[in-house]
């Protein structure tokens, strides 16, 4: 009880005392100037500074945000790991904690399978926690495509902003039904097409000030790529399952590679996507009540529509031989998707990397990935945008992607962002990057040498130079599960 009454004394006396606030003097406008013109990670920090700093950030209102941010990238520890995800800032190449950004537990021992903008895409699974060690069966099945067996784990899927901490639910992938005995298991991919929530912001006379209201988005449509290509499936954040849609063309089945999400319709690519792409009218289905609140279980076969390119046609590259049960390929082109959000552009990119293979591996391929002697490295791109004329679709070959703008490529992200928009003055950033350009980052598993599977650079398409970038010291890359990099804009929500 002493020590009560004399921490009180010391309180009343430290409110009681008048300390000058620099803040308080000086004009709300200039303050805001100041906070618009900070780096993301300064802004995050300026309110641990001083209690000056701490009141000069807005808590209820709508905040005066921070410059817009090149695409960090995230660099992720495999769920199993109990390390924390890693965030890297190209701008001045610092590493940030997933855990420095608040006090959230949404992100630590998650997956990560897209994003848009500010969001990340997740996937949370007790198969990653203590929790599922319950089921220890299930570890051997987890490398197994066929089982009847019912499916253990509890699976949410989110919208997360990792900055602010704010999430939006998606319906679990546990509801999507199972088809010939085989499950979907985990997202490879998921997109959206557009952001989750909508913001509005009304001026009040009672305080003078902005505010912020914030609904989910019930026109945003989200597709993923289920497991090894077998399935996909869509839904909206409204929605209460997961529509799954079977991937067969012409009474064929075929494994798509790559998604991505135009004006409401879904484009899937194989490997002969220079040949064809095949879409599905997303805004359509779900109208006709295929996505609809309704029970778990919904599944649309329909016939997809076939978008097939005039020729010309671009040519894939492949050149390989093999020796003493290793499989060198020196040239391999593999089709990936992109998008830019403000044009509405459809982009094919074929990414020529070089590797080594065991053919008869001792592990299963399935347990790792792939079984790399030397995991890929990139050797150029080739950039393709869709074209139509009175003929049809046709894939044109693009020196320059639009002068300032950069294409971010990953496993789990692509996406095309105009350079003017982002803050590029600080750190030695511009002499690495520049517009029409490429960064791409890629990790491919390799138990010979696992701080050899990282494939980060920058590939010019004007010169065709390709500058590698390094990750610093304290984000090795050691970890025997390799895990998907995904590209995202960081922003407060």
């Amino acid at each position: 009880m002493a020590m009560l009454r004399i921490r009180r004394a010391i309180q009343a006396v430290i409110s009681t005392t008048t300390t000058s606030r620099w803040a308080d003097e000086l004009p709300e406008e200039i303050m805001q100037l100041i906070l618009q013109r900070l780096c993301l990670p300064d802004y995050l920090r300026c309110g641990a500074v001083c209690r000056s700093w701490r009141a000069a950030l807005p808590v209820k209102r709508c905040p005066p945000f921070p410059q817009l941010e090149i695409p960090w990238l995230m660099l992720r520890s495999h769920p199993f790991s109990l390390k924390d995800h890693y965030f890297l800032s190209l701008s001045d190449n610092k590493t940030h904690k997933s855990s420095s950004f608040g006090s959230n537990d949404y992100i630590s021992r998650r997956d990560c399978v897209g994003s848009i903008e500010g969001w990340l895409i997740m996937v949370d699974s007790e198969f990653w926690r203590p929790e599922g060690f319950l089921y220890p069966w299930s570890f051997c099945l987890h490398a197994l495509r066929d089982y009847h067996l019912k499916y253990p784990y509890t699976t949410l899927n989110f919208f997360l902003n990792p900055i602010s901490g704010v999430r939006v639910m998606l319906p679990s992938q546990s509801t999507i039904p199972y088809m010939y005995g085989t499950r979907p298991f985990f997202f490879k991919k998921v997109v959206a097409s557009s952001l989750p929530l909508l913001t509005t912001s009304w001026w009040s006379k009672s305080d003078d000030h902005h505010h912020c209201h914030q609904i989910i988005n019930s026109s945003c449509l989200v597709a993923g790529l289920c497991g090894e290509g077998l399935y996909l499936a869509f839904c909206r954040p409204t929605d209460k399952s997961w529509t799954l849609i079977e991937p067969v063309l012409e009474g064929t089945r075929f494994t798509p590679l790559d998604i991505e999400i135009i004006d409401g319709k879904l484009y899937a690519a194989n490997q002969d996507a220079a040949q064809f792409l095949i879409v599905y009218d997303l805004q359509m289905l779900h109208a006709e009540g295929h996505a609809n609140a309704g029970p778990p279980g919904n599944k649309y076969s329909g016939p997809p529509q076939k978008l097939v390119m005039l020729h010309p046609r671009p040519v894939r590259s492949l050149s390989s031989n093999t020796t003493g049960g290793v499989a060198y390929v020196t040239e391999k082109e593999s089709p990936r998707l992109a998008t830019d959000p403000t044009t509405k552009e459809l982009f094919l990119i074929l990414h020529d990397t070089s590797f080594a293979y065991e053919k008869d591996p001792i592990i299963p391929q399935s347990l790792l990935g792939h079984n790399y002697v030397i995991p890929p490295q990139t050797k150029g791109f080739r950039v393709f945008k869709l074209e139509y004329n009175n003929n049809g679709p046709k894939w044109v070959e693009v020196e320059d992607i639009g002068g300032d703008r950069i294409l971010f490529l990953s496993k789990a992200s692509n996406k095309l962002i105009s350079a003017t928009s982002l803050s590029l003055n600080y750190g030695d950033y511009k002499k690495r990057v520049e517009g029409n350009c490429i960064c791409f980052a890629f990790d491919n598993p390799c138990l010979a040498s696992p701080w050899m599977g990282r494939d980060f650079g920058v590939f010019s398409l004007t010169n065709k130079n390709i500058q590698r970038f390094i990750v610093p010291n304290d984000h090795p890359r050691t970890s025997l599960f390799n895990t998907q990099t995904v590209w995202f804009t960081p922003y407060i929500e």
